[in-house]
């Protein structure tokens, strides 16, 4: 009984919640979707970033220097690669031969007038 009575308690409350908080509630859930949307979005670049790059020391045994040399070896070689999917990407050989790549996905496709959405960071990609 006390239970049937929290679940019509609690639904009278969202059926009692003012327009501001359903406008409020409704843009938060638009802004979860179009954010998730985006992860994913830079996540499937990064993955191909990785790859590409991958392709690249094994075929030349060795790093790519900048990423213009990394967009013409994807091209030539028809990987999966999208070069307009990132605004700057840095690279830089560590110690341990492996290589740090330095990112910042395109997201403007993704952008509201009410929203910027954004995704940048970094990678360590180790050599085969």
């Amino acid at each position: 009984m006390r239970g049937r009575l929290v679940a019509i308690a609690t639904l009278l409350a969202i059926s009692c919640a003012s327009p501001r908080e359903k406008a409020y509630k409704a843009a938060l859930q638009d802004y979860q979707r179009a954010n998730q949307a985006t992860v994913q979005y830079a996540r499937t670049q990064v993955k191909q970033l990785v790859a590409a790059t991958q392709s690249f020391r094994t075929a030349l045994s060795r790093w790519p220097q900048n990423y213009n040399e990394l967009v013409t070896f994807a091209v030539e070689n028809q990987l999966v690669f999208n070069p307009y999917a990132f605004n700057e990407v840095m690279f830089a050989t560590l110690p341990n031969a492996s290589l740090q790549i330095r990112y910042d996905v395109n997201c403007a496709g993704f952008d509201t007038p009410q929203y910027k959405f954004s995704q940048s960071g970094t990678i360590n990609v180790k050599a085969r």
